[in-house]
């Protein structure tokens, strides 16, 4: 019995062994270091999104920056961090950065919409669009695309909210809001924080077609 019980222990330890290997001493050429997204955010944005996403491409090597209209801090949507400190400015953004435009849910999307500055954020996605930058919106996030006019012609999800939804189809997007996760083209759409990971993979799969 004392034998078994060592040789039990003796494959835990092995295991956990083999698991860090795997993750600290992968292929430097699995990891997508190098690669740099911004994020768009406003008061009310949804925390637990831009968390979850910049953990996960993080873990890639992938560099993540927020930006919103001031840096002095803003609110999370909800519970969320009262005083959270956004790195950069909008006016302080240099599109050509960056890899990937992300933009979050919650209360956020529609903040920018109604700034009187959105027209900032408007720009910025202009020009990421034209440069065929990756640009990922979650929740209500793609009402900013539609916003910003970028969403002519294209396949698109979304939460199902009918303002936001009626804005995307006058903004000429085909919408479905039965899918959870639609690319089309540069344009990766996503309906809510409980698809969460397959978009965030969505995003690390283009990446991983761009660097191959």
């Amino acid at each position: 019995m004392k034998k078994l019980y060592v040789s039990i222990c003796l494959l835990i330890v092995v295991a956990g062994v083999v698991t860090g290997a795997y993750f600290y001493l992968r292929p430097e050429e699995s990891r997508l270091e190098g690669f740099r997204i911004l994020a768009i955010i406003a008061d009310g944005f949804d925390y637990g999104e831009l968390y979850g996403v910049n953990k996960t491409l993080a873990e890639e090597g992938i560099i993540m920056t927020t930006a919103s209209f001031t840096t002095d801090g803003i609110s999370g949507h909800g519970s969320y961090p009262r005083n959270y400190e956004p790195d950069i400015a909008f006016d302080e953004v240099n599109v050509s950065l960056y890899d990937v435009i992300f933009i979050p849910g919650g209360d956020g999307p529609e903040n920018i919409i109604n700034h009187p500055d959105g027209q900032k954020v408007f720009d910025i996605l202009t020009q990421a669009h034209s440069e065929g930058k990756i640009i990922a919106a979650i929740c209500h996030g793609p009402w900013v695309l539609a916003a910003a006019n970028i969403v002519d012609g294209k396949n698109v999800t979304c939460y199902n909210d009918a303002d936001m939804v009626t804005d995307l189809l006058d903004s000429g997007a085909n919408v479905d809001t039965s899918r959870y996760v639609v690319r089309d083209g540069n344009l990766i759409t996503a309906i809510g924080p409980g698809v969460l990971n397959a978009f965030t993979e969505k995003i690390l799969s283009v990446l991983i077609e761009e660097r191959d």
